[in-house]
């Protein structure tokens, strides 16, 4: 099964041939790697004190250096007394934990052993994607940084979102004959209808997640994101006109998503696939959109 793979620098790294057993390995579905979002949290809370707080961490540093006496040589300083040091806490009221998940668990599987059904992003040692059910991730593009989970919201700042898409159906069943004629494969093995779409929060909220959702009409719905951890509230929002989709078929840079990639941000949903006709088979790809931060 071909396999489109992730983007490394701006460069598209694909493709993979997978093997083309048809063996079901009914494995116990295993998250992915934890996130730790409270660590993150405690961060972003504590960056908007670091103007105070860091001057009293320096200032009470150096009283515990002095504390043990002055270099010999050395002339006194008069003693200064820190102001109390800043508390980090919640805000009154508000729910500072809003960041996304991933989902649904459900049966995984294995390059040797790919599903006898297409099913999206269950493949969980893809040798460049690793585990396909992490398949939604973002990076500053100012800073040029590199794609992650868990991001910090800089005002102003644009970054670019990462979705990934495939289908996990062994080569040989999408190979078999289509009872249509002039069909491209085995229908039956395809995603049909295959959209992909992003929920933003409407509102500024603490920590927000991005999360993206692939859906098709013969398949299960998953989901997947990214968060974006500030010490303020955070605005997420779409750039229109921004979206590509990229395949190992596509130029460099990957092609426009069909009507600037509207239905990605709207609920309806922007049509995936090697044509953008929804139809998914052996080939995969990924989705690049930019979003804006703000905050308030």
């Amino acid at each position: 099964m071909e396999n489109s793979n992730r983007i490394e620098g701006g460069t598209f790294h694909g493709p993979v041939v997978q093997a083309a057993s048809a063996t079901v390995v009914q494995v116990a579905p295993q998250p992915p790697p934890r996130r730790y979002r409270a660590r993150w949290i405690a961060v972003a809370l504590a960056a908007a004190l670091l103007g105070g707080g860091g001057a009293y961490v320096l200032h009470t540093a150096a009283q515990r250096k002095d504390a043990a006496g002055p270099a010999a040589g050395a002339t006194a300083a008069a003693a200064v007394t820190p102001g109390p040091a800043p508390a980090v806490s919640a805000p009154a009221g508000e729910r500072i934990d809003n960041g996304g998940g991933w989902g649904p668990d459900r049966t995984t599987f294995l390059m040797s052993s790919p599903a006898t059904y297409p099913v999206f992003n269950s493949i969980t040692d893809d040798p460049v994607q690793g585990d396909e059910r992490n398949f939604v991730q973002c990076r500053d593009k100012q800073s040029d940084a590199k794609f992650g989970e868990q991001v910090v919201a800089l005002d102003g700042h644009t970054y670019q979102v990462y979705l990934f898409y495939n289908n996990a159906v062994a080569a040989n069943f999408d190979s078999m004959a289509s009872p249509a004629e002039g069909a491209r494969g085995n229908a039956a093995a395809k995603l049909q209808n295959a959209r992909a779409h992003v929920e933003l929060p409407a509102e500024p909220l603490y920590n927000p997640g991005l999360t993206g959702y692939l859906t098709a009409d013969n398949a299960q719905e998953v989901w997947d994101s990214c968060d974006f951890f500030a010490a303020r509230k955070v605005l997420l929002r779409y750039v229109p006109g921004s979206a590509r989709l990229v395949t190992v078929r596509t130029p460099g840079g990957g092609v426009p998503v069909n009507g600037g990639g509207a239905g990605l941000a709207d609920g309806t949903g922007a049509l995936i696939g090697e044509q953008q006709d929804g139809v998914v088979g052996q080939l995969a790809g990924y989705l690049l959109f930019d979003v804006t931060v703000k905050l308030s």
